[in-house]
């Protein structure tokens, strides 16, 4: 899932570029694509070297390492123009992958750095719903995110709350499909 720059000044200055000629992307892997909605933030490992690939979808951001699976995987052709350490791009910020979708998704997420982001597998970079997932709470918070700007969408009986934007009333396992299709049309599905 591809997540835009918020800030491309930030990220072309990280890589040691003076600008960047087209839309750039943090590409993130996962298998619970329900998380995706409360997204709030994307966790890069501090001493992982990051690669700014450049392809005919604009430019995308994953660990050096993982360059080749990646396009192969994404059907791209590309190259890396420029590498850099995650702890340069330390707070640069990302839109959510559904906020030209959907205003209660025009949200950032900025990078924080956590250990436990590698590159074993997906892209090097994990994306954050600190509801969902202890290492992901752990870094928001410990980065100031306060308890009471958590999104947690998800209810008691495992469904969106009714008032959730695109996906309410859902069965979080049941949404699966729908997010994916979304995701999708919104063109941030790689």
């Amino acid at each position: 899932v591809a997540f835009l720059c918020a800030q491309p000044d930030k990220l072309a200055k990280a890589f040691g570029l003076n600008t960047l000629h087209k839309q750039a992307f943090a590409v993130i892997w996962t298998t619970t694509a329900w998380t995706i909605p409360a997204n709030q933030a994307l966790n890069l490992n501090p001493e992982l070297n990051y690669a700014l690939v450049d392809t005919e979808r604009g430019y995308f951001v994953c660990a050096e390492s993982l360059v080749e699976k990646c396009l192969e995987r994404w059907q791209l052709s590309g190259q890396a123009v420029a590498t850099c350490k995650g702890q340069s791009l330390d707070l640069i910020e990302f839109h959510h992958p559904l906020s030209h979708m959907n205003s209660a998704y025009q949200r950032t997420a900025p990078v924080y750095l956590a250990d436990y982001a590698t590159d074993a597998d997906g892209t090097g970079i994990v994306h954050s719903a600190p509801a969902y997932g202890v290492d992901d709470f752990s870094s928001c918070v410990a980065h100031g995110l306060a308890y009471d700007d958590i999104l947690n969408p998800v209810q008691g009986n495992g469904a969106y709350a009714a008032d959730f934007a695109l996906f309410g009333g859902q069965h979080i396992w049941k949404a699966v499909p729908t997010i994916l299709q979304t995701l999708q049309d919104a063109g941030r599905l790689l």
